[in-house]
């Protein structure tokens, strides 16, 4: 029951695979405490159903049913999660949970860089993991983790096309190289024409092109010795604007989503002076944003006994580029990011207690050149670097008692420093661009977390504390003097009680949690991304409270049901922060969803065919902190909307063909705001979609 660090889980779990890949044993003395979920891999102790901790996960079969195709379209069934493409069909995202911005969003173990992160499109992974705040994640973690190869020729490949130009590929394949040597090669593909129509040239704007590839070999060294290196490159570009629900030139044509704007994606050549007179190399960028991520991986891990050993290193570089003309607003930029990561940890079992010791070393750095304009009017051409450097070391126990109870504790001692260095690139600026305060943060932060489990019957009941706190830095979008003031340490607590388990002879699953939240000085979910809307928080304390709810029943062999409910009520206590929203963005009081499928097995076909619909509903949610055309007050209304497929499902060929559409009753839902636009849903969008698995 004891939650793993994601990457230690990984690698101490290598040499396990054949052993996992049937499923956890029920009557295992140690796991065994609650009904296991029969997941395949080394995947199946990440999201073992007796964790002491609220979870939601993506399995690879859950994957291929609904086909999302980023990790947003994935987190839209997590209760208590929301995250979107920012802004509009943007290369970035704003994710949140519960309220609280910029959770550590990870890929086969590796932090993606950045105050704001990539937004991947989601490949053919083993596991897709939602987890809470604690250890060195503050606002929770979302990590996606490369499917491990198997030790035979296996694969899958699909294809789907369809509304808005849309087409995408994934496909895998697993070879076995030499005896305990196995390679697993991916990659994907996305792309669509866009679907927000530019009323002054003509263009459909909004285009999204995402791609990527993976490779992972998986190595035994010798019995017990495993070494997985992993390596992958991830791009996303889209033209990301934001739109009215209307055509402003034909305010009755209200059948799509439209802008009015004089820039082209040819702006380089179309309209050289739309920016004004801003630095040469930013001039000459073409509308829409782009963001290329490299991640290279090692992971060694022996276990031998009682002890398990695990070394992680990994590096990252991320290199963007955007020109977005927001109703007359320019913001024109390039960044350069680069990190590394370095991990050991220790892990003792002694059957009833665990140890576990882990140090490690993190480093990035995040460079912007960065222009921002008004009407060609030069507002800010400067270049801001940030460096952070964090050193760590964290404990870990874990007591069983009678295969009922369990008792687990951690605490992380951590050494931050953060280092600025600012250049104003205005000629004869007065005054010129600096830091307030100095240009250098250090702290100490200790963090940590509590639970504790007991096993009644099928089902685990749990509760766990966790404290968190975190150094955000500076707002690298800051356009002035007081808004390059150093923003102050955040600081929270994290409570939860709840019951899961797989009941009924695994017929209904539930994860179920109760929580409170209290955060003081919260991170803004746009830092790194809007300039306008990130303010200091000061001393602001942001309180949550509510319940998250996720379950999954097969009542009937045909019959599949699933849903989820988040409540929450997050509020500031006291005075919102100067210039803040009068709530927090992106924290609606109440989001569900409920999603059910028939299996209806077509005789002599040896084929299934399979109809799904899902309904998905979210009250009113803050955006802005002022009001916009389309959400009054800054506050988005309530919405819902309607995705459904029709499916064959082939599963002895290995083949699904399916029919799907998003929102498909056409339903118009403010996702977000950016420099005082909102940006709109995507309109009802279809594709057909073959997937082969062998």
């Amino acid at each position: 029951m004891m939650r793993r660090p994601a990457w230690l889980a990984t690698a101490l779990l290598l040499p396990a695979l054949p052993a996992a890949a049937q499923g956890l044993p029920d009557d295992n003395p140690v796991w065994g405490i609650a009904a296991q979920p029969k997941l395949r891999g080394w995947l199946a102790d990440r999201a073992a159903q007796d964790a002491t901790a609220s979870l939601w996960w993506l399995d690879p079969d859950a994957r291929d049913a609904g086909g999302p195709g980023t990790i947003a379209d994935a987190v839209r069934a997590a209760p208590g999660w929301m995250a979107l493409a920012a802004p509009g069909n943007g290369s970035l995202a704003i994710v949140t949970q519960h309220g609280r911005a910029r959770p550590l969003v990870s890929i086969n173990g590796m932090a993606l860089p950045g105050q704001a992160a990539l937004l991947p499109a989601l490949g053919d992974a083993d596991l897709l993991l939602a987890d809470g705040p604690g250890g060195g994640a503050a606002a929770g973690s979302l990590a996606q983790d490369l499917r491990r190869p198997e030790a035979r020729l296996a694969g899958a490949g699909e294809f789907a096309a369809g509304g808005f130009g849309s087409r995408r590929l994934v496909g895998r394949l697993d070879v076995p190289l030499a005896t305990g040597v196995r390679l697993g090669i991916g990659g994907q593909l996305q792309h669509d024409l866009g679907w927000l129509h530019n009323v002054r040239t003509g263009e459909r704007l909004n285009r999204g092109q995402r791609a990527g590839l993976s490779a992972l070999a998986d190595i035994d060294l010798a019995p017990g010795l495993r070494w997985a290196l992993s390596a992958s490159y991830h791009r996303s570009q889209a033209g990301n604007l934001p739109a009215s629900a209307c055509d402003p030139r034909q305010p009755g044509r209200c059948d799509g989503r439209f802008t009015a704007s004089p820039a082209t994606t040819r702006l380089a050549f179309d309209a050289p002076g739309l920016w004004g007179p801003i630095s040469a190399d930013l001039a000459r960028l073409h509308l829409g944003q782009r963001t290329d991520l490299q991640l290279y991986g090692s992971d060694l891990a022996w276990e031998s006994g009682r002890f398990s050993l695990a070394l992680h290193n990994g590096f990252a570089r991320q290199t963007g580029r955007q020109a977005l003309d927001l109703a007359g607003q320019g913001l024109v930029a390039r960044s350069n990011l680069t990190g590394q990561q370095h991990r050991l940890a220790l892990a003792v079992d002694f059957n009833i207690l665990r140890l576990g010791l882990e140090a490690g070393v993190e480093d990035r750095r995040e460079t912007r050149l960065a222009a921002d304009s008004l009407a060609g009017m030069v507002l800010a051409d400067r270049r801001i670097s940030q460096q952070q450097s964090d050193r760590y070391v964290e404990g870990r126990a874990s007591w069983q008692a009678s295969g009922r109870l369990e008792l687990a504790g951690a605490l992380r001692l951590t050494d931050t420093a953060l280092t600025l260095d600012v250049t104003d690139q205005r000629g004869g600026c007065a005054p010129c661009l600096a830091a307030p305060g100095g240009q250098r943060q250090t702290a100490q932060l200790l963090t940590g977390d509590v639970s504790a489990g007991f096993a009644l019957g099928e089902a685990l009941l749990f509760v766990r504390s966790a404290r968190t706190a975190r150094l955000p830095g500076w707002n690298l979008l800051a356009r002035n003097g007081a808004g390059l003031a150093a923003l102050p340490r955040e600081t929270g607590w994290h409570h939860e009680a709840g019951v899961k388990g797989d009941l009924f002879g695994n017929h209904l699953r539930i994860n179920a949690a109760a929580f409170i939240d209290r955060t003081r000085s919260p991170v803004s979910p746009l830092l790194g991304l809007d300039p306008l809307a990130v303010v200091d928080p000061g001393t602001a304390v942001m309180r949550n409270h509510g319940l998250d709810l996720w379950a999954s029943a097969r009542p009937l062999r045909q019959l599949e049901l699933a849903g989820s409910l988040a409540l929450q009520q997050a509020r500031w206590q006291g005075a919102a922060p100067a210039g803040g929203p009068p709530r927090p963005l992106h924290a609606p009081d109440v989001s569900a969803g409920l999603s059910a499928a028939w299996h209806q097995r077509l005789a002599g076909a040896g084929a299934d065919l399979v109809p799904r619909v899902t309904a998905r509903w979210r009250s009113a949610m803050q955006v802005a902190a002022a009001g916009l055309l389309q959400a009054p007050g800054g506050l988005a209304p309530a919405g819902w909307q309607i995705d459904a497929a029709l499916q064959l499902d082939i599963s002895e060929g290995g083949w699904l063909v399916s029919l799907e559409c998003e929102n498909c009753l056409d339903q118009l839902m403010v996702d977000g705001a950016v420099a005082g636009g909102a940006t709109l849903n995507r309109p009802r969008w279809w594709q057909l979609r073959f997937l082969r698995r062998f």
